[in-house]
């Protein structure tokens, strides 16, 4: 049997247009969606004649009512005329007498994705068992033979995706605490390289840090996670300097601090416009992001993880692993492969010992107050693991991780009131926290 998509497409995009916004990885909940095009389909498995399935790529267009920039999506299709029961989970529609749905979860395509990011020689048999993570991302991953981890990026966007290019580069390192890749699929777009996937090795017995962070919340001592918070300052302070050695460093000075003033405050004032709750922090917010301009001491820029928090450091064999080098996926390639401070990563976990801690408020781990204390002490014992292999404690630049760790709870609330509406209470009641902090930490020695 053939199937020319041709036939069925424009009613394949009807229903795309329709299916793509309840995408957990979909990233523009806020727009106003108008309509999806397929503008490229790579077929990577095709065994309809057999009762098997056809695989196809499929490269969509997004047009938005608002008339702004268009956005890329990958969604690796699966194409069947009769499926099991363990496929209906990821049916999209039915066409005509074919079954179109997710090709993620079918072990035979997920076998032709590793065909084609060249992993497929390590793994035994025609189709390994696999099984898609049902954790919360902006991509989707695949846990193949228990083995190796298939990393599919939904939001494509020009450049080399730093997934796959950060462990490429940290290679001649043998840096412990990242995992290697093993292939990728690649492509081009408007004559730019892009990534469609990677496959690296996956860490069966791992814990990641978001969960070991709850079940310490579940401990009445407050230090009950300085151990490992210490850990993974370490570890990230290694990761730090191996990316500075292989990738450089620019200095930063007066221009660069002032531009990250501007960049802030732009976030700031977005995030104003749509949520009327954080317009009583908008002048000691952006009055925290304009003292950036009087800082006469910085760290160098370089490349950094670019979004990490507890979910995207991995406990393994002993040692912590840092996960997920993509940065923000909503932001575009070159925001996310440019250098940026090292406090950016700093900022990041000491949020989320932050979220970890008022997340679990409810239960019997504690007040708001003990929350406080309890991220303070994680903290503080990260920021002491970074000093002591860095030989530089990011507490001692004050107002800059101040700034960056105001930003970064402005971006979990505009994520969460896209994503998870019902949280967005949360890092709004920080950030009011914080602003009252504001005045009596910001200029001291304290972050």
């Amino acid at each position: 049997m053939t199937v020319d998509l041709t036939t069925f497409q424009e009613r394949l995009e009807h229903v795309l247009t329709g299916w793509l916004p309840w995408q957990r990885w979909y990233g523009s909940k806020g727009r106003p969606l108008d309509r999806v095009r397929i503008v490229r389909t790579t077929e990577f498995a095709d065994a309809l004649r057999t009762g098997g399935p056809r695989g196809v790529i499929l490269l969509l267009r997004t047009g938005f009512a608002d008339a702004g920039a268009p956005e890329y999506y990958q969604v690796p299709l699966g194409i069947r005329t009769v499926i099991g029961q363990e496929l209906e989970p990821y049916v999209i529609a039915g066409l005509d007498d074919l079954l179109v749905y997710e090709a993620v979860g079918d072990n035979e395509l997920v076998a032709g994705l590793l065909d084609l990011a060249g992993a497929r020689p390590r793994l035994p048999g025609s189709a390994a068992p696999s099984r898609p993570l049902g954790v919360e991302q902006s991509n989707t991953s695949v846990v193949v033979d228990e083995r190796y981890l298939l990393k599919i990026f939904r939001r494509i966007g020009a450049g080399t995706n730093p997934e796959l290019e950060v462990p490429q580069a940290l290679a001649p390192t043998a840096n412990r605490h990242i995992t290697a890749v093993r292939g990728a699929v690649e492509g081009e777009l408007d004559g730019e390289p892009v990534t469609y996937a990677t496959v690296q090795d996956f860490l069966p017995a791992a814990t990641d840090g978001w969960a070991a962070a709850l079940d310490a919340r579940r401990s009445p001592a407050a230090d009950s996670f300085a151990h490992d918070a210490r850990a993974m300052g370490e570890a990230l302070a290694r990761v730090h300097h191996d990316l500075a050695e292989q990738l450089g460093t620019r200095p930063t000075g007066p221009t660069e601090l002032a531009l990250l003033a501007d960049r802030f405050t732009v976030l700031l004032d977005s995030a104003v416009r749509r949520v009327d709750a954080l317009r009583p922090f908008r002048t000691p917010l952006r009055s925290a992001f304009a003292r950036l301009t009087g800082v006469t001491s910085a760290p160098p820029a370089q490349r950094v993880h670019g979004d990490l928090h507890l979910a995207q450091m991995l406990r393994s064999s002993g040692r912590w692993m840092l996960v997920d080098f993509e940065g923000e996926p909503q932001l575009p390639m070159t925001e996310r492969v440019a250098r940026h401070l090292p406090l950016r990563d700093v900022a990041g976990m000491l949020r989320s010992f932050d979220y970890a801690a008022q997340s679990s408020t409810g239960s019997s781990s504690g007040s708001s107050t003990g929350a406080s204390a309890w991220s303070g002490v994680c903290g503080d014992a990260f920021c002491a693991g970074y000093a002591r292999v860095s030989g530089q404690d990011p507490r001692q630049y004050s107002v800059l991780l101040r700034a960056h760790v105001l930003a970064r709870a402005i971006h979990e609330l505009m994520y969460e009131i896209d994503n998870r509406p019902e949280r967005a209470p949360l890092p709004l009641q920080s950030i009011g926290r914080l602003v009252a902090e504001c005045g009596t930490t910001v200029g001291e020695h304290t972050w």
